[in-house]
């Protein structure tokens, strides 16, 4: 899997940037960046929201260590990369996009990269709004709304069923879609009869539950 050409020119970046120093007779960041995407796509897993991927990755570079401020800097270039692309192909992940890099043994261009997973809170991209103006954090890329209290966002009314709508990212785009509710689930007035994308002020109703969707 290839990295779009936005997110080669950010790690290409880093070959002049901060992290020049680390990248020197190394992997070419590039590289590594499109190395921890195929090892997340390698790894995707099923979700009751869909296909999940790992978001912590363990990247251990032979040859001597190097400066605290250019592995950070490497580091948090590569964690963007790995969010991105989650919500470019869809990848539900159960926390933050995590990057360590760290030093072993072996020559400057010995590399290996392992994939995990690590829950935490992930900073929301959207909400939805309650009628009581309550907002509902929106921050995995793919959400189970429902009553359920496994629900990923959980909206308690009675004419909301366990399981009833899927929010998510993919593609450049917000798409919802109805996972069979009893009362069914509705955008600008209409039921939704197959997957739709949204876009910010849009008004969605669960059943009667009236919510709308802000990105943030």
């Amino acid at each position: 899997m290839g990295l779009a050409r936005g997110l080669e020119r950010r790690l290409e970046g880093l070959v002049d940037g901060l992290a020049s120093r680390l990248f020197k007779g190394r992997i070419h960041p590039v590289e590594l960046g499109t190395r921890i995407v195929r090892a997340a796509d390698l790894a995707v897993f099923d979700t009751p929201a869909g296909p999940g991927a790992p978001n912590a990755f363990r990247v251990v570079m032979g040859g001597d260590s190097e400066p605290p401020h250019a592995v950070a800097a490497a580091e948090r270039a590569l964690e963007e990369v790995l969010g991105e692309a989650a919500a470019e192909q869809g990848w539900r992940l159960e926390g933050p996009p995590t990057v360590r890099i760290s030093f072993g043994p072996g020559p400057p261009a010995a590399v290996s990269v392992e994939a995990g997973i690590e829950a935490g809170v992930i900073e929301p991209f959207a909400t939805l709004e309650g009628p009581d103006g309550q907002l509902l954090p929106i921050g995995m890329n793919r959400v189970v709304i429902g009553r359920s209290k496994s629900a990923d966002v959980r909206i308690p009314g009675g004419d909301v069923s366990r399981r009833h709508a899927l929010l998510w990212r993919e593609a450049g785009s917000l798409w919802l879609a109805d996972l069979g509710s009893s009362n069914g689930t509705f955008v600008n007035g209409t039921r939704l009869a197959e997957t739709v994308s949204l876009e910010d002020g849009d008004h969605i109703f669960l059943g009667g539950t009236a919510l709308v969707f802000r990105r943030l």
